[in-house]
């Protein structure tokens, strides 16, 4: 199965409500995870971080088929994990890609954003960010290759940057906040450690 990041918003129906019967429900999660689709384009399966894996229980159109993709997802889940309690509420892409070479941007602005918090998973590296904007143009995100360094060990680091380039027509005013991950598996065999670098506000 091919991978392809891309920027795709799947919003997912709430379906059913019922009226407060006393009735106990499942807690709602938000959780950055992989999404799988097949060849008709639906949504196979959603794979989060700790490695669950659990089928689509409904019918979800993606666009793309045979793809993963990074998303932040919602869904409900039992206390017992089963997979017949696993409903997906709605499920957002988020920017992921490979990195290009940083030599082909360095010499355009990197406009910082504001980092509310950094972390690692098993095959990502994961951030919430935020960045200014008044919903005039496109944002672009795009991770970039700084270098990669080899110490004294032997041991490899590969150096990659979050490069930001905002429109010009886009005044700064409201914070908009997002998600980014970074796949670190692209360096297997390559590099022994990613480090990510973020310009902060």
């Amino acid at each position: 199965m091919r991978c392809f990041f891309a920027y795709i918003l799947l919003v997912i129906a709430i379906f059913g409500c019922s009226d407060d019967d006393g009735q106990s429900y499942p807690s709602m999660h938000t959780d950055l995870a992989e999404v799988h689709t097949g060849s008709d384009k639906n949504v196979v399966c959603i794979e989060l971080d700790d490695g669950r894996k659990y089928n689509a229980d409904r019918t979800i159109h993606s666009g793309v088929a045979d793809t993963t993709y990074r998303c932040l997802c919602s869904y409900t889940l039992d206390d017992d994990q089963s997979a017949e309690s696993f409903h997906i509420y709605n499920i957002t892409a988020i920017m992921s890609s490979y990195p290009k070479p940083y030599s082909n941007y360095k010499d355009q602005e990197n406009s910082p954003v504001k980092l509310f918090s950094m972390w690692e998973s098993p095959r990502y590296i994961n951030a919430h960010i935020g960045y200014k904007t008044t919903d005039k143009g496109t944002h672009i995100f795009r991770f970039c290759e700084e270098k990669i360094e080899t110490g004294e060990d032997g041991t490899k680091t590969a150096y990659v940057i979050l490069h930001h380039k905002r429109p010009s027509n886009d005044p700064e005013s409201y914070t908009k906040h997002t998600y980014i991950s970074f796949p670190k598996y692209y360096y297997e065999g390559k590099a022994d450690k990613v480090v990510l670098r973020v310009e902060r506000i």
